[in-house]
């Protein structure tokens, strides 16, 4: 088998199942009852792999972004902090899936189930764009930040389609290698996508290998650093949450970095030695 074909053997193995995709549907339902009950919802916004085509089997969190009545986060005339709805968020799950964790993490409240975490981002309408609808979402901190979930998505499916398809798939490869470190490397798969999209990484006629050998080389070149948002609205937007974290992440970049690149110059001519150092490069789990 040729390091091409091995690529396109994983990626059909990484792609979520049907049964996932019922699991998801499933806990979005119960999910939205709940926050339906507990405030005055305007609609939800998926948001995350799952809705963005990335998600890989049985590791990528479910994302719901909960878009509520400004009355819901006004206190008089002030506007609450966003602990304060987080914490609301939290205390309306937690009493919901008793037997469940629930717990709050940077700007999410996260719901801990047993196949899938299920990621709520309360937010509330800000203004418009011109045509694009911005929302005020929790930042980590407390405060308030600008997002456009919308924007964002449809900025990533017209990548993806300008790459031929290939833009999920790295990502999905990206997010597979995570899981395959040890430690696991806890880089933000929304931070992969908008660095595969603004570089332009999948344009053109490329193989999976040099997409992913560019994307590590890339990340490689920043040290896993935050990216300006492309579209300006949500700042910079981290690839990973602590300094140590980063800097983990990045001795794992550079160190598989090295190995793409030393397989190269072996791809079609000597495919033993170029997936040998894939396999490398996935810890042990890259295709025969």
């Amino acid at each position: 088998m040729s390091t091409s074909a091995s690529f396109l053997k994983l990626i059909e193995r990484i792609k979520p199942t049907a049964t996932d995709l019922r699991k998801e549907a499933s806990h979005f339902d119960s999910v939205k009852t709940r926050m339906s009950d507990a405030f005055t919802v305007r609609k939800f916004i998926e948001v995350g792999s799952f809705k963005r085509g990335t998600s890989i089997t049985g590791k990528s969190d479910v994302d719901l972004f909960c878009v509520v009545s400004r009355d819901d986060v006004k206190w008089g005339a002030n506007t609450k902090s966003s602990n304060t709805v987080l914490n609301k968020v939290k205390d309306e799950m937690g009493a919901r899936f008793k037997n469940t964790p629930v717990y709050k993490d940077g700007p999410a409240v996260v719901i801990g189930f047993s196949d899938a975490n299920v990621d709520i981002v309360p937010a509330f309408f800000s203004r418009f764009d011109g045509p694009r609808p911005l929302y005020w979402m929790p930042n980590g901190n407390g405060e308030w930040m600008e997002t456009s979930p919308e924007a964002h998505n449809k900025y990533l499916s017209d990548a993806d389609a300008a790459s031929g398809g290939k833009l999920k798939n790295v990502a999905r490869l990206m997010k597979y290698w995570c899981t395959c470190r040890s430690p696991r490397v806890p880089l933000s798969s929304f931070h992969i996508e908008l660095v595969l999209a603004n570089e332009g990484i999948c344009n053109g006629v490329k193989t999976y290998a040099q997409c992913l050998r560019e994307l590590l080389q890339s990340m490689a070149n920043r040290e896993c650093r935050g990216i300006q948002d492309p579209l300006r609205i949500s700042g910079i937007v981290k690839c990973v949450k602590t300094e140590a974290q980063q800097e983990s992440a990045t001795r794992s970049v550079k160190a598989s970095r090295d190995h793409a690149a030393s397989a190269r110059p072996y791809e079609g001519l000597n495919e033993g030695e170029a997936k040998r150092q894939w396999n490398i490069v996935f810890n042990g789990s890259f295709p025969a």
